[in-house]
């Protein structure tokens, strides 16, 4: 069943939590923001004013990343209430994790209200820019996924549209199921604890997808130029430089996109192009040839030669390099290492 049976349900430590107990109202009465606090003020992100507005007396629990691609996400028990939401540099998904049997979702994005149930697993989005108006009724849990138009654009570079609320219209009219989202929001909200030291690259990944999926969904079509783009031979030089002296860091292909002065999807593009090889795949031999080097011409131990050459542990280190070698670590010393 979908009902959601304990509204109050206390939440864990285990993130930044922004947690207060709802209000006590009666079941037939709106809560209401219809004053100029909440829509009287400009806001740089949805997590801010969500925090600070009415909505501040609902639970709720705040996660994200910064980073080169950065993002919000809210985990919010929501009931009765009828608010107001200001125009923010920012496009929200809204995914209902739970609800109760009787319900009401009802939204003016602009163009009249529309009316339907708060369905777990079917999606809402609110594009970037727009003011809305929300009437709710009946006790429901959302998770909500806060992409900054910048992050966006640094994703889709070129296939960014011009319009973005035009692009995402469609979605906006009624809500809508898709598994690949729901999935995907889901995995991005655990991933943004970082607990392990590959979730930010996995959240970056999800983050790149969830927004191409998100438009091609939505019919977007852009014209953009599909000749061959070239990276020039300083960039790449600039690319190899960024990757030789941060080869111990965690480096994302954002960050080598930056270097090559590109959006990340032209430089994957670009890059795969030109050398032959993805950029993941690049930076994994990189590694591993520096790693040979130390193995042949230094006493460094086997754990000291990972974490010089960015691998997370020395067993990750392991499996890599006899994948990519056929031999471990060790073997390879006793073979390569001169006397």
């Amino acid at each position: 069943m979908n009902a959601i049976s304990n509204p109050s349900e206390k939440k864990s430590p285990d993130d930044a939590t922004s947690s207060a107990t709802a209000a006590n109202e009666s079941s037939d009465k709106l809560q209401s923001n219809d004053n100029p606090r909440a829509t009287g003020q400009r806001w740089s992100n949805y997590a801010e004013f969500f925090r600070t507005s009415e909505y501040a007396t609902f639970p709720q629990r705040h996660r994200g990343l910064s980073g080169r691609l950065p993002f919000g996400m809210i985990e919010a028990e929501l009931s009765d209430h009828d608010f107001t939401d200001p125009e923010i540099p920012e496009t929200v998904l809204a995914l209902p994790l739970a609800s109760v049997a009787q319900n009401r979702w009802s939204w003016n994005i602009g163009d009249g209200w529309r009316h339907c149930s708060a369905i777990p697993g079917r999606l809402l989005v609110v594009p970037a820019g727009l003011e809305s108006r929300w009437r709710v009724e009946g006790h429901r849990k959302l998770l909500l996924l806060l992409l900054p138009t910048s992050t966006m654009q640094s994703v889709l570079g070129s296939a960014m549209p011009d319009n973005l609320a035009q692009a995402l219209d469609s979605l906006t009219h009624y809500t809508w199921e898709d598994p690949f989202i729901a999935g995907g929001m889901k995995r991005l909200w655990r991933a943004s604890l970082a607990q392990n030291p590959t979730d930010p690259l996995l959240a970056e990944g999800i983050l790149m997808a969830l927004i191409a999926h998100l438009l091609q969904r939505a019919g977007t079509t852009t014209e953009t130029d599909q000749r061959r783009v070239l990276i020039p031979a300083w960039r790449l030089q600039r690319v190899t430089e960024v990757a030789d002296n941060h080869l111990h860091e965690k480096l994302s292909i954002a960050i080598l996109a930056e270097a090559a002065g590109l959006s990340v999807r032209h430089f994957a593009r670009a890059f795969t192009q030109q050398v032959g090889e993805t950029p993941h795949r690049w930076l994994m031999n990189l590694r591993i040839e520096k790693a040979k080097s130390r193995l042949a011409h230094s006493d460094d131990t086997i754990t000291q030669i990972a974490q010089a050459c960015g691998f997370s542990a020395q067993s990750h280190f392991t499996r890599v390099f006899k994948l990519m070698t056929g031999e471990t670590p060790n073997q390879w010393r006793q073979w390569h290492k001169p006397g």
